[in-house]
């Protein structure tokens, strides 16, 4: 959307978030250390706002924060409640609220202004500025040109670092094409679990999961393949980890990029394969889907039935395209409606 429309972003924080939720319903903390009366030792204290640990917190004050919205003007996705949109005249701002971060997209720098005055009069907030860096996203704006780039080149070479793969030798894909994973892969004989028990197989897939959620969707099939064996990996899935880590030593700087084309159109494709699991045989769909040049939505995931033909899993993979097509479509109605 900022490249289409050639958007300022800006960022913003609230400061003790939590703190800010109003709690409507009975709860008792013992006296904190250092403020202990000590003619009633015995007595509690009734909380009036909410606190970091309570369950209720987050959900405070997210009724909070959407309450403040709403009062503002802005109307809340339909497709998405995280992000709220006003428009005013010509112009409009988009507010996109992850927890305590906000991103403001906005056309006009005076409702930006406007927008940020208000809620930092209800809130104790940090302005940020320009977004430059969001959740590990490192994001470029170009309203010049109309090119927004998301990378996380700094946090993917931090997970190289981690794992000590920060001097590994490149390789150019993520996978080796001729490797089938599968969960018996060692010998009968072999004890794994000796030499797998301080290998940490979980953490790397969880670091390397995140790049694939944000900005690497060429990342989707190697992840969702050695995702698989996190409880019982041996030795063979490790090597084939430490490959995924090795393709990201040769492609630190991979991410998304969107240019400012015409039109909003979105254009989405999906394939599958067949009895692509040889323990299973259950078949693996995959979908991505680009708009203004890059991609906005993308998946790779096994299927949940064993499908009796190629043709059923086209289908399958069909169904779950079509879903995600259904929903970007209704939430860019949303947004540009």
């Amino acid at each position: 959307m900022a490249a289409k429309y050639g958007l300022m972003l800006h960022q913003m924080d609230v400061k003790t978030a939590f703190l800010n939720g109003s709690l409507n319903e009975d709860i008792y903390m013992d006296q904190p250390d250092g403020y202990l009366d000590a003619t009633q030792p015995d007595y509690v204290c009734k909380l009036k706002r909410s606190l970091y640990g309570l369950k209720q917190s987050p959900r405070m004050w997210n009724q909070t924060i959407d309450g403040f919205m709403i009062k503002m003007g802005f109307k809340k996705c339909e497709s998405d409640h995280c992000i709220y949109i006003k428009r005013d005249d010509q112009d409009m701002i988009l507010v996109v609220l992850y927890v305590d971060d906000l991103i403001l997209a906005s056309s006009n720098n005076e409702l930006l202004k406007s927008t940020k005055m208000a809620l930092s009069k209800r809130f104790e907030m940090t302005d940020l500025g320009e977004l430059d860096y969001f959740l590990g996203m490192e994001i470029k704006n170009d309203r010049k040109t109309g090119m927004v780039t998301v990378q996380q080149t700094k946090f993917l070479k931090s997970v190289l670092t981690k794992f000590g793969m920060d001097n590994s030798k490149p390789v150019k894909t993520p996978q080796d094409p001729g490797l089938k994973l599968t969960k018996n892969m060692c010998e009968q004989e072999c004890k794994h679990e000796d030499t797998m028990c301080n290998v940490p197989y979980r953490s790397a897939v969880g670091g390397i999961m995140y790049l694939m959620v944000a900005t690497r969707p060429d990342l989707a099939a190697a992840v969702g393949s050695l995702s698989q064996f996190s409880s019982d990996p041996c030795p063979t899935h490790w090597q084939a980890l430490k490959r995924v880590l090795r393709y990201l030593q040769a492609t630190p700087n991979h991410g998304l990029e969107f240019t400012r084309e015409e039109g909003s159109r979105i254009c989405g494709y999906t394939d599958a394969d067949w009895a692509g699991d040889i323990e299973s045989r259950r078949s693996t769909s995959g979908y991505v889907f680009m708009m203004s040049g890059g991609c906005i939505s993308w998946k790779s995931q096994k299927q949940r039935t064993v499908a009796l033909s190629s043709t059923e899993a086209e289908y399958m993979a069909l169904s779950e395209a079509t879903k995600e097509a259904v929903w970007l479509k209704v939430l860019l109605g949303n947004l540009v409606r």
